[in-house]
């Protein structure tokens, strides 16, 4: 082999990851990254349970449906105009999807009334997202 093709190899080489490395970090932020996690959305006990996403922000909860974080949200949700009421244990079994226990929680955004249900360590991170202080909220205070 000559030094020609020798050069022409390492650089598909180097053109191969930096492709791999420009698609893994775009799907990690399609994805959304490590505040995503899995749910079940109904508008009323009357519905049944629905497949989805949620994914938080700094001050906003957003509801993704069966196509996850490639698809636009279903529903969004700020932060300081969302309400979690009192959780209350499903049956795992309406919820397949869900890791086991499943907590529900009816919610309450501007007059609208649904219900999540999540798997208990993602329903204490939303609710212990929810309950704290968004970052400079206080940042004035003498």
């Amino acid at each position: 082999m000559d030094s020609g093709a020798l050069v022409l190899i390492a650089l598909a080489v180097m053109a191969a990851a930096l492709v791999m490395g420009v698609g893994l970090f775009a799907f990690s932020r399609l994805a959304g990254g490590s505040h995503s996690f899995p749910c079940a959305y109904r508008r009323d006990e009357s519905e049944p349970w629905s497949r989805g996403m949620l994914s938080y922000d700094t001050g906003r909860l957003d509801h993704f449906g069966r196509g996850g974080p490639f698809r636009s949200p279903l529903h969004h949700w700020q932060r300081s105009a969302l309400e979690l009421g009192h959780a209350r244990v499903e049956d795992p079994a309406l919820v397949p999807w869900l890791d086991a226990p499943v907590t529900a929680v009816p919610c309450d955004y501007a007059g609208e009334r649904f219900e999540l249900a999540l798997g208990r360590e993602h329903y204490t991170a939303l609710r212990s997202w929810l309950e704290s202080v968004p970052p400079g909220w206080n940042a004035n205070v003498a």
